[in-house]
């Protein structure tokens, strides 16, 4: 789009009434998502393992293996490791690199509650970190800011798929001999400096629930190189399957494991691996579909979609992200929600908050009732993130379309200038009037 059309774009949607006033939609197309995830053709291989009756496998062998060392190949570790969640895999992962009680481990504020509540589930603590307002990735300078002789690991966030500078934090992770762990719940097949995510770190951590781009249900997986980290997840949580680690380190288990029983379902896997197969073409159309939305929100000045950085190709997605670069304090996000609703536009408002501001992430330590308390330990200074706190309620959501019309994605774009162009123009008069 030149820049005269973005600006004739920006005048014409400014001059038309909103719909929730009374003026015409925006979106006639319809948004509706035509991609289907689950197909019956897909469910051949559980039905045969019900005639069969072979519900589980406990040993890891046969398709379990199979889905193992398949995702491996897609990430280029040597070794994968299926769980029946994405927090199990961190949590497996804190646990193979060291992280136990009075650690500290360093991660981003704005991600999924489960990042943080696996530093706990190893009763380290978490230290959070600012993100990039540009990119919604951690901050690197940040991460270097808050190391201290407790910092034990780096836990990253590929947040809704967007790859982190991971060439600058593995410098820093290395420089000081942490450990360094990522979660690649959002990015599955997402690539940084030719480098596929998730091995960049000592482990990755994808999930494969429901709505990811790899979907078992429930489930997840743990990549790595190191067969001593296998052994060790194996060992945390992976009862039977101990009885035939890699052999790394000699651990006198006799098939009992340490408490946690993390394995996937079988039936999960099964889909896992027809879903994993689509990955390529899934990912191809979210990132076509990226762009269009993108280009048709192109000279917008009230709205950024995160940058992503040179030399990285985002994968999964699992959301669309979009910033209302208006100060928070003159739009109600919810007043928008609804207006852009009233234009035939699904966007949401964002679903993730701030952890840090949250009393159990407060508190830190292990894994206690005491967490379950909305009151916050007096004892641990507030924490500041100014960059990341200056964006709560100003991330917009759209579903991580696969296949839908164009006209339906640049027809969302358009309602979208509509509506934050009204709001614009309204504050303004108001503070000149």
């Amino acid at each position: 789009m030149t820049t005269v059309e973005q600006a004739s774009a920006n005048r014409g949607a400014r001059a038309e009434k909103l719909a929730i006033e009374g003026g015409p939609k925006a979106v006639s197309a319809s948004p509706q998502e035509r991609w289907k995830t689950i197909r019956l053709r897909d469910l051949v291989p559980i039905a045969k393992h019900v005639r069969w009756g072979l519900i589980t496998d406990p040993s890891g062998q046969g398709p379990v293996r199979n889905f193992e060392e398949s995702f491996a190949a897609l990430v280029g570790t040597r070794h994968a490791l299926a769980m029946n969640s994405g927090t199990a895999a961190l949590h497996s992962a804190l646990f193979a690199v060291g992280v136990g009680p009075g650690d500290e481990v360093i991660l981003p504020s704005y991600t999924w509650h489960a990042t943080a509540s696996a530093v706990l589930c190893c009763g380290a603590n978490p230290v959070f970190c600012e993100i990039d307002p540009r990119t919604l990735t951690a901050d690197p300078a940040d991460i270097a800011r808050r190391i201290t002789g407790r910092t034990k690991a780096i836990l990253i966030v590929h947040v809704w798929g967007n790859p982190c500078r991971m060439d600058a934090i593995k410098q820093i992770a290395d420089e000081h001999g942490l450990a360094l762990i990522e979660d690649c719940s959002h990015a599955h097949g997402a690539v940084y400096q030719g480098r596929a995510i998730g091995s960049w770190g000592d482990i990755g951590c994808f999930s494969l629930q429901g709505g990811k781009a790899v979907s078992a249900g429930e489930g997840g997986v743990a990549v790595c190189s190191k067969p001593e980290y296998i052994d060790r997840m194996v060992a945390l949580g992976q009862p039977v399957r101990s009885s035939t680690m890699i052999g790394s380190e000699k651990f006198d288990l006799a098939g009992v494991n340490l408490g946690p029983k993390y394995r996937a379902h079988l039936f999960g896997l099964l889909w896992a691996g027809r879903s994993l197969a689509r990955l390529e073409e899934l990912n191809r159309r979210r990132r076509r579909n990226w762009n269009i939305l993108c280009d048709s929100l192109a000279g917008c000045e009230e709205v950024y979609a995160p940058e992503t950085l040179l030399g990285a190709i985002r994968g999964g997605f699992l959301e669309f992200k979009l910033v209302v670069d208006l100060p928070a304090a003159q739009f109600d996000m919810d007043e928008m929600v609804k207006a852009l609703k009233a234009e035939g536009a699904p966007f949401t408002s964002d679903r993730y908050g701030q952890l840090h501001r949250r009393s159990q992430f407060q508190k830190g330590g292990p894994l206690t009732l005491d967490l379950l308390r909305s009151t916050r330990d007096s004892s641990r200074p507030e924490i500041s993130l100014p960059e990341t706190e200056s964006l709560q309620g100003r991330i917009l959501t759209l579903p991580a379309y696969i296949d839908v019309e164009e006209s339906a994605l640049r027809q969302c774009a358009y309602a979208l200038r509509k509506v934050v162009g009204h709001f614009a123009t309204r504050r303004t008069n108001k503070t000149t009037s």
